[in-house]
């Protein structure tokens, strides 16, 4: 086993999860946003790195028919269940394999427009980051972008000594990772019982031993006890990159570029005054002390003017992903209350909730002509910093793109029946993936089989052995569960229903 895995935990599966930052969309905004020239969203070719179980890379491909996708995790496990679902969906558009990355270094592949690897960089060995950083530099198609997250420098800094200690702990016998993760916690908790003075000179450790000791065992074993675990500082990450001709180009996270609001004005003038990004960069993870970064690099970057990226932005498409009563008058923004101010929000929710529209076509609504172009564009900024609106794909395609979509969707809801929780399906609107809930599959599932709802319902629940809940309690009878889903199929058929219509998952 150690020849294939290198230390890296392979035997239990990483869980089901969707990663909205990775879609080409959201990166080709969030290039253009920053001025950048994005590769273009057509018959592209895109590869995930350590995809995982391939969720992520099947709904991308789903989503985007048109175009490529190819996913590379060394875990054969893994592998083979997104290769099954891939051929369960019918997608002709994707290719999965479990080679290593040197292997896949020497495969016959076409050079791709996008390379994504969320939460690796991190947790694999150097000679495996410098493997990655040679394969950036030959597959990757000048021009084209690398989203690369990694856990971060300074923030992380206080945790090292209590990850070491606990994989060191629990050990190289032949215990399970996942009895690894409770031996190893197990003795941390005990340890700060005793009263070390490491976690009294580190209070935030106290808070993630805790965090820790609640969160899901497969996740730890993934995120801590593999051999190799290492935060990174953003200027190493940037030099190494540097080796595949790769330039930091901007953050993948929205709501980074409103981390500034929390800056005293000492601050701010630090970061304006440090001419070069990379150092910036580092002394900004520094002052928020980050634990995470979520990056896009480009091999080859144009910067664009400021005419010709208002130009490109107005014809950008956005989809309103939440019905405008979920969206609250006062969100967070970046851990600060801020009310949304009625003149701009309401017409542009409204707008947005006829329909998906490009910022050019909110700029012509009635309600909308005294706002400014950069007005309407932070309105939008603000209101996906809370998952209610995101970029969508151009309206041309998207009957095409629906009939992979639902072929796709289809075969997720069918593994509900079986109990598989997966709440994200593939959107042709988006180009993307949309949340729902947990209870909403085997609605969607009896509204595609025209199906009695309750009864269809009720009869997988029996055989799965679960009961409804409401008011926190679980409801026993046959008639006090049926009862329940009439009501809940109600309101799902009057709230939500309409929406995911509107969005194409059904």
């Amino acid at each position: 086993m150690e020849d294939w895995n290198q230390g890296y935990v392979s035997d239990v599966s990483y869980g089901y999860s969707f990663s909205p930052e990775i879609a080409p969309v959201t990166m080709a905004f969030n290039l253009l946003d920053s001025r950048f020239v994005s590769p273009s969203l057509e018959n592209m070719t895109y590869c995930e790195l350590g995809c995982g179980r391939g969720f992520t890379t099947n709904v991308l491909a789903a989503a985007n028919p048109q175009s490529q996708f190819w996913g590379i995790d060394f875990n054969p496990t893994h592998a083979a269940e997104a290769q099954r679902l891939a051929a369960a969906a019918n997608l002709k558009n994707i290719h999965f394999s479990d080679q290593s990355f040197a292997e896949f270094l020497e495969a016959d592949t076409p050079k791709f427009d996008f390379i994504t690897l969320h939460g690796v960089y991190s947790w694999i060995s150097d000679e495996n980051r410098r493997i990655i950083v040679d394969l950036l530099r030959k597959k990757l198609k000048f021009g084209g972008a690398v989203y690369l997250s990694h856990n971060a420098l300074p923030g992380l800094s206080s945790i090292m000594p209590l990850r070491e200690l606990m994989v060191q702990y629990a050990g190289s016998a032949n215990d399970s990772s996942i009895q690894k993760v409770e031996k190893g916690l197990a003795f941390a908790k005990h340890l700060k019982t005793l009263k070390a003075l490491y976690f009294q000179a580190n209070p935030l450790v106290k808070q993630d031993l805790q965090e820790m000791l609640g969160d899901d065992r497969n996740y730890l074993a993934h995120e801590y006890f593999n051999n190799n675990w290492r935060p990174l500082y953003h200027f190493e990450v940037a030099q190494q990159l540097a080796e595949a001709k790769l330039t930091f180009a901007t953050s993948a996270d929205i709501d980074d570029q409103f981390y500034d609001l929390k800056l005293d004005e000492g601050q701010l003038n630090l970061l304006s005054e440090t001419t070069d990004l990379t150092m910036r960069q580092t002394i900004r993870d520094f002052l928020f002390n980050t634990r995470f970064r979520r990056d896009i690099y480009i091999r080859g970057p144009i910067k664009l003017s400021a005419l010709e990226q208002v130009e490109l932005l107005r014809n950008f498409r956005f989809a309103l992903v939440v019905n405008p009563e979920d969206i609250e008058d006062e969100i967070d923004l970046v851990g600060r209350p801020m009310r949304l101010d009625e003149k701009i929000y309401q017409p542009l929710i409204a707008a947005l909730a006829e329909r998906p529209q490009t910022l050019r076509e909110l700029m012509q609504q009635p309600s909308l002509t005294k706002l400014d172009f950069a007005s309407i564009l932070q309105a939008l900024k603000i209101l996906m910093t809370n998952d209610s609106a995101v970029p969508a794909l151009p309206e041309e395609g998207e009957e095409e793109r629906k009939e992979s979509v639902t072929r796709f969707n289809t075969a997720v809801l069918n593994r509900a029946i079986f109990g598989a929780d997966t709440p994200i399906l593939a959107s042709p609107t988006t180009g993307s993936g949309i949340d729902i809930s947990r209870s909403e599959p085997l609605l969607l599932l009896a509204h595609l089989r025209q199906e009695n709802p309750v009864q269809f319902i009720w009869n997988i629940l029996q055989v799965q052995g679960e009961k409804l809940i409401k008011d926190g309690k679980h409801l026993d009878s046959p008639e006090a569960n049926q009862a329940e889903l009439k009501e809940q199929i109600q309101r799902f058929k009057e709230t939500r229903l309409p929406l995911l219509k509107r969005l194409g998952l059904v």
